[in-house]
């Protein structure tokens, strides 16, 4: 009776361990960063990270598990001719897949083209709005229209309507966290800035990341020259240091896309009303 109680114990306390959830900070950061942007990244981070920690926020990722070396490499801003074309070329060489959290309405005439590769080539092709406002400085309304006109694109493109969505800037408030769960999406931040969008340097976002990845991190980068030129050393090193390139849906143990078409918007009047309220 005593070996059945211990093992009913060990299986509790090993049920409950499994349901804790480490949230990470928001790391990265370089000597090139000046003391505004510095001070400008700390105070963001801060005030975003800290209602996910307490739980205030709800269906909010920043990171995977962070029992595991598996990270996951996401990339904001695409589709373009350029960037993105060899962005892909480096991560088929490689043998990585990633996330491209894509703009809706960039998504015409080549650009199309740059879509379907993507998702031919097994990365991810998810939602980054429509065609990039800061959701915070929106009605509802407005960010309705921004979650299902990018997913609908994809959808015409691809055939998968999209799940996870990234909010332009990582800007965030309870009002548009509660839309994107209204329409049945998880909102994905990052837990490793690689600063490309601000550091000019290949060699200092390398530093940056490399230095600063931690078991499931989500790794932010954008279709941008300087992504480009890091993106191989980036990956070379981390695989040295013993880290595994997983698919950010199976990192984060979520679904990528929606099974079935949906019949009906999940923003209907009622929806819409209750989080007009919540204002």
């Amino acid at each position: 009776m005593k070996k059945i109680t211990l093992l009913s114990l060990l299986i509790l306390w090993t049920f409950l361990h499994a349901q804790e959830k480490t949230i990470y900070d928001i790391r990265g950061n370089s000597f090139l960063l000046d003391a505004n942007m510095t001070l400008f990244l700390g105070h963001w981070r801060t005030a975003t990270v800290t209602p996910i920690q307490h739980g205030t926020y709800k269906n909010v990722v920043v990171n995977g598990d962070t029992d595991t070396k598996n990270i996951a490499l996401t990339f904001d801003d695409a589709p373009d001719e350029n960037n993105t074309y060899k962005l892909l070329d480096i991560l088929k060489e490689q043998n990585v897949k990633a996330a491209f959290f894509m703009i809706g309405g960039t998504m015409k005439d080549d650009n199309a083209t740059v879509v379907k590769r993507t998702f031919d080539e097994g990365h991810l092709v998810l939602n980054h709005s429509f065609n990039h406002p800061r959701m915070t400085d929106l009605n509802i309304t407005a960010m309705d229209a921004q979650l299902e006109r990018a997913s609908q694109r994809i959808e015409s493109i691809t055939g998968k309507y999209p799940l996870l969505f990234r909010p332009p800037y990582g800007s965030i408030n309870p009002l548009v966290v509660d839309t994107i769960n209204d329409h049945n999406m998880t909102t994905v931040l990052w837990s490793l800035d690689s600063l490309d969008w601000t550091l000019k340097d290949p060699d200092a976002v390398i530093q940056n990341v490399t230095s600063n990845i931690r078991n499931g991190d989500i790794i932010l980068m954008h279709r941008n020259r300087v992504s480009v030129a890091a993106l191989p050393r980036v990956i070379e090193i981390l695989k040295a240091q013993g880290y595994t390139f997983v698919k950010l849906d199976d990192m984060l143990w979520l679904k990528a896309y929606r099974d079935q078409p949906s019949v009906s918007k999940p923003w209907g009047c009622c929806s819409w009303l209750q989080r007009l309220f919540k204002k």
